[in-house]
Protein backbone atom coordinates (compact mmCIF):
# COMPACT_ATOMS: atom_id res chain seq x y z
CA UNK A 1 0.00 0.00 0.00
CA UNK A 2 3.00 1.90 0.62
CA UNK A 3 4.53 1.70 -2.68
CA UNK A 4 2.19 3.35 -4.78
CA UNK A 5 0.87 5.77 -2.90
CA UNK A 6 5.01 6.92 -2.86
CA UNK A 7 5.34 6.20 -6.45
CA UNK A 8 2.18 8.71 -6.65
CA UNK A 9 4.21 10.98 -5.08
CA UNK A 10 7.44 10.83 -6.45
CA UNK A 11 5.76 11.20 -9.95
CA UNK A 12 3.63 14.10 -9.03
CA UNK A 13 6.51 15.56 -8.00
CA UNK A 14 8.74 14.83 -11.64
CA UNK A 15 5.69 16.02 -13.31
CA UNK A 16 5.57 19.17 -11.65
CA UNK A 17 9.47 19.84 -12.52
CA UNK A 18 8.17 19.67 -16.18
CA UNK A 19 8.89 23.17 -17.79
CA UNK A 20 6.13 24.80 -20.10
CA UNK A 21 7.43 26.37 -23.24
CA UNK A 22 3.92 27.18 -24.86
CA UNK A 23 3.90 29.77 -21.62
CA UNK A 24 7.52 30.65 -21.34
CA UNK A 25 7.26 31.79 -25.50
CA UNK A 26 4.22 34.33 -24.43
CA UNK A 27 6.53 36.47 -22.64
CA UNK A 28 5.20 39.08 -20.31
CA UNK A 29 1.99 40.99 -20.42
CA UNK A 30 4.15 44.59 -20.90
CA UNK A 31 -0.15 46.26 -21.59
CA UNK A 32 -2.58 47.79 -19.01
CA UNK A 33 -4.79 45.95 -17.29
CA UNK A 34 -8.46 45.41 -18.55
CA UNK A 35 -10.75 48.02 -16.84
CA UNK A 36 -13.32 46.77 -14.57
CA UNK A 37 -16.83 47.60 -15.70
CA UNK A 38 -20.30 47.26 -13.58
CA UNK A 39 -22.07 44.18 -14.09
CA UNK A 40 -25.24 45.99 -14.92
CA UNK A 41 -23.73 48.00 -17.84
CA UNK A 42 -22.48 44.67 -19.04
CA UNK A 43 -25.84 43.02 -19.07
CA UNK A 44 -27.82 45.94 -20.70
CA UNK A 45 -24.95 46.03 -23.71
CA UNK A 46 -25.82 42.26 -24.07
CA UNK A 47 -29.58 42.62 -24.64
CA UNK A 48 -30.61 39.48 -22.97
CA UNK A 49 -34.17 39.09 -22.47
CA UNK A 50 -34.85 36.18 -20.28
CA UNK A 51 -38.45 35.32 -18.80
CA UNK A 52 -39.49 34.53 -15.73
CA UNK A 53 -39.39 30.47 -15.20
CA UNK A 54 -41.79 30.81 -12.35
CA UNK A 55 -44.69 30.39 -13.86
CA UNK A 56 -44.45 27.88 -16.20
CA UNK A 57 -42.43 25.60 -13.25
CA UNK A 58 -45.59 25.86 -11.25
CA UNK A 59 -47.96 24.49 -13.99
CA UNK A 60 -45.70 21.52 -14.34
CA UNK A 61 -45.68 21.05 -10.64
CA UNK A 62 -49.35 21.17 -11.02
CA UNK A 63 -50.14 18.73 -13.93
CA UNK A 64 -47.24 16.00 -12.29
CA UNK A 65 -49.35 16.19 -9.31
CA UNK A 66 -52.49 15.85 -10.64
CA UNK A 67 -50.61 13.19 -12.47
CA UNK A 68 -49.70 11.22 -9.69
CA UNK A 69 -53.05 11.46 -7.88
CA UNK A 70 -54.94 10.21 -10.91
CA UNK A 71 -52.08 7.06 -10.72
CA UNK A 72 -52.60 6.62 -7.15
CA UNK A 73 -56.48 6.55 -7.62
CA UNK A 74 -55.94 4.19 -10.51
CA UNK A 75 -56.59 0.70 -9.87
CA UNK A 76 -53.50 -1.70 -10.67
CA UNK A 77 -53.81 -3.92 -13.74
CA UNK A 78 -54.56 -7.60 -13.60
Amino acid sequence: MRTPVLSLAVLGALAACAPFPELDAIGPDTGPPPQLLPIDSLVSQAQVTTDDPGPALWARAARLKARAAAIKTTPPAS
